[in-house]
């Protein structure tokens, strides 16, 4: 079997690897160890994440129509879309000659969706969509509001500006539209599912798949993490969906009632400098510890040496960045929404805060951090992540496909 992908990423000013492109390499990984009979046609985007050296995966790298210098996201927007075209034509003579099976889109966002959906269109080849998430903060709103308006209203109510608001809904809208033209849905989450099954797809087309975490590489980083370095940490991309200014705010009560508390923020994204102007003016310098983006090995270390995983969150399909925290053995204090509800629920070392507000997140974390026993949260940690096994995972999606 041939399968045909566009892995649309953006650079790295604007968005971290994140869990979609981390499981997309993942799933990669796996079909190259094996014998599955598979082979990857793979366009992205330069600079390249897929200098894997893979058997059974050949990468065709396009370049982009140009390098986006400012903070815009309209600018961002438009070199995104001019990439999928620009794509498109590269990949009509591949297409011809190695003539693939069927088209997998390994993201649910619109640069990859739209590309994934032009290719099917032209081609007239079946297409399987990986759903990671949609921007719905409660699960309501899936059945209530799927508008254009009704996704502007969710930016807004984030703090995105009118302009950025409406740029972000009408992707949103668009991606929800294009969906419905897919033949088949692998899905991370039952939360994520109910979008597609609401959109018409039938259930049986339908797969709730999962994430998986790299425990064993991880349980590295975790034996030679000695002595805590860091009271709090977040990892993640550096933007407003993320809760990245409530942390902040949450972390300057924290540090008003425990004087030597640090935090550690691990990640990249558009307000990188607007939180580190934040934390200038509010005179956290040294309270907060901005890393930007690391390589993994990097990341790993720093989750090892730090107490308490801090995720703010509003939109989540999974929690890949929850699960990673947990193989190191750190407690996680996060937003009650619905994904990370249905997936670490059942962990008790995983603490829940209903109110999306930066105080109830700053009494979370200092009533974790009250009764901190390392030895207690690492065993109860690290047995829940145990459950995400990427191999498992793999092989159910693999299956699916293999029966389209």
């Amino acid at each position: 079997m041939r399968i045909f992908s566009i892995f649309f990423h953006p650079e790295r000013k604007t968005a971290w690897l994140g869990g979609a492109e981390k499981r997309f390499l993942e799933f990669l990984k796996f079909v190259d160890r094996g014998d599955f009979g598979v082979e990857f046609l793979v366009f992205e985007p330069k600079p390249s994440f897929l200098n894997l050296r893979l058997k059974r995966t050949r990468v065709f790298s396009v370049e982009r129509p140009w390098r986006v210098r400012s903070q815009s996201l309209l600018l961002d927007y438009l070199s995104w879309i001019i990439w999928d075209f620009k794509a498109l034509v590269y990949s009509i003579p591949v297409f011809f000659r190695e003539k693939p099976d069927l088209i997998l889109s390994p993201n649910n966002t619109l640069p990859n969706l739209l590309s994934a959906l032009l290719v099917k269109l032209l081609f007239r080849k079946p297409l399987c969509v990986v759903v990671h998430h949609f921007d719905f903060i409660y699960e309501k709103e899936i059945s209530e509001d799927f508008s254009l308006t009704g996704f502007f209203r969710r930016y807004r109510k984030i703090g995105y500006s009118f302009s950025i608001a409406t740029l972000k809904a009408l992707a949103s809208f668009l991606t929800v539209s294009f969906l419905k033209r897919a033949e088949r849905i692998i899905s991370v989450s039952k939360f994520s599912a109910k979008v597609p099954q609401i959109l018409g797809i039938r259930k049986e087309n339908v797969l709730v798949s999962g994430n998986g975490v790299d425990f064993h590489d991880i349980s590295k980083f975790y034996r030679e993490s000695g002595k805590k370095v860091f009271d709090g940490v977040f990892v993640g991309r550096v933007s407003l969906e993320k809760g990245i200014y409530d942390l902040v705010d949450a972390w300057r009560i924290i540090v008003s009632k425990w004087k030597r508390a640090r935090l550690a923020i691990v990640g990249e994204g558009p307000e990188l400098e607007n939180l580190k102007t934040r934390i200038r003016s509010y005179g956290l310098e040294g309270k907060i510890v901005v890393f930007g983006g690391l390589p993994e090995r990097e990341m790993y270390r720093i989750l090892c040496k730090t107490k308490v995983f801090i995720f703010p969150s509003r939109f989540e399909g999974w929690g890949l960045a929850v699960a990673e925290a947990l193989a190191c053995g750190l407690p996680v204090v996060c937003y009650k929404i619905p994904a990370l509800e249905e997936v670490f629920g059942k962990c008790k070392s995983v603490f829940f805060v209903s109110e999306f507000n930066p105080e109830a997140l700053a009494n979370k974390v200092l009533q974790v951090l009250q009764n901190f026993y390392v030895k207690k949260f690492c065993r109860i940690s690290r047995a829940f992540a145990k459950n995400f096994v990427w191999d498992k995972i793999f092989a159910k999606d693999l299956a699916f496909l293999e029966n389209f």
